[in-house]
């Protein structure tokens, strides 16, 4: 919904578990498409630099010319180096947040802890 709202065409790759390294591509007004993989982690795990290799490969499938990874958690050292070499744009948890707040439509869910 977030990439639809900012103008964007989305198309969902990653339906059903075996997405091959991308969970959306995403297009563009210009037509430029954008292969997305996206990880839900608790904080104290990293996106390991096999899942940015994986997109890297990927991208090529879906015929993109830009990689992005988003995280609710951050990668690993050598995942951010991988990712700069290869020039994946990453958005991590704290910027995932920042996107969200500020994006209209966003309206959090409050969690209930189980007692």
């Amino acid at each position: 919904m977030y990439f639809r709202d900012q103008g964007y065409v989305v198309h969902e790759v990653g339906i059903g578990g075996n997405d091959g390294g991308v969970d959306l591509v995403i297009v563009d007004k210009r037509g430029e498409r954008t292969a997305v993989q996206a990880k839900c982690y608790a904080d104290h795990n990293m996106v390991a630099v096999q899942t940015v290799r994986e997109l890297v490969a990927a991208k090529r499938n879906h015929n993109c010319m830009l990689t992005l990874l988003v995280t609710t958690s951050d990668l690993t050292g050598p995942a951010k180096k991988e990712a700069e070499q290869f020039r994946v744009e990453y958005w991590h948890g704290g910027l995932v947040g920042q996107k969200l707040e500020s994006w209209s439509k966003w309206r959090p869910t409050k969690k209930r802890k189980l007692v």
